[in-house]
């Protein structure tokens, strides 16, 4: 047992000492998948897609807020009808680039999106609603501002052909790293990010 014990702090040592780069968004490029090479076509009414994506939201211990898929559903008439929404797509929380990279700038150019008219800012993942809803808390997240919608099965990935595979990173089947901007269901503009950093400034440019 002891020398279990020691071998298992000796590795734990080891992968501590790893540079920061083997777990890097290079890495993560390196281990992904693409499942198609489709992305969302602007003109493209997402409205008539019938998924519907999670609030993020906490575990909730109380008898008076629901923890029910069904009650927390936010469907795509609910999400973009009769709205100007900007969505940016990152593959998971807690991960390296969409925590440094994506989701500051959007964090910090709020206001300008509410200045171009925007009704809502939405970050979208691929993961459960209460790591989707606890990675935001960690960042800061003002979820009146930035909505955080998580796509629980992948199903609204799949069915936008954004689906990718990401198990090299350990991470499963997730999407692809978007934005769009959407206007009253109508896609306007759609990029599949390769900079994550300008991404925010890009979208703006696009509105």
């Amino acid at each position: 047992m002891i020398f279990s014990a020691l071998l298992a702090s000796r590795t734990c040592n080891v992968l501590l000492r790893r540079p920061a780069r083997v777990f890097g968004a290079s890495a993560v490029r390196q281990a992904t998948v693409s499942t198609t090479k489709r992305d969302i076509t602007v003109g493209t009414d997402l409205t008539k897609n019938e998924c519907t994506l999670q609030k993020a939201r906490p575990w909730h211990m109380n008898d008076a807020d629901s923890n029910l898929a069904k009650d927390n559903a936010v469907s795509m008439t609910d999400l973009f009808q009769n709205q100007k929404v900007a969505v940016f797509g990152v593959p998971a929380p807690f991960t390296g680039t969409c925590t440094t990279a994506h989701y500051p700038p959007y964090q910090r150019l709020q206001n300008e999106f509410n200045a171009k008219g925007f009704d809502a800012v939405v970050c979208y993942s691929v993961a459960d609603p209460y790591a989707h809803y606890n990675w935001g808390l960690a960042m800061g997240n003002d979820f009146d501002s930035i909505a955080f919608l998580a796509d629980v099965d992948g199903q609204w990935a799949r069915s936008n052909d954004l689906e990718r595979d990401y198990t090299g990173a350990s991470l499963g089947h997730r999407s692809a790293r978007f934005s769009m901007v959407v206007e009253d269901g109508i896609v306007k503009a759609f990029n599949l990010v390769e900079d994550a950093e300008k991404d925010a400034e890009v979208l703006l440019q696009q509105a």
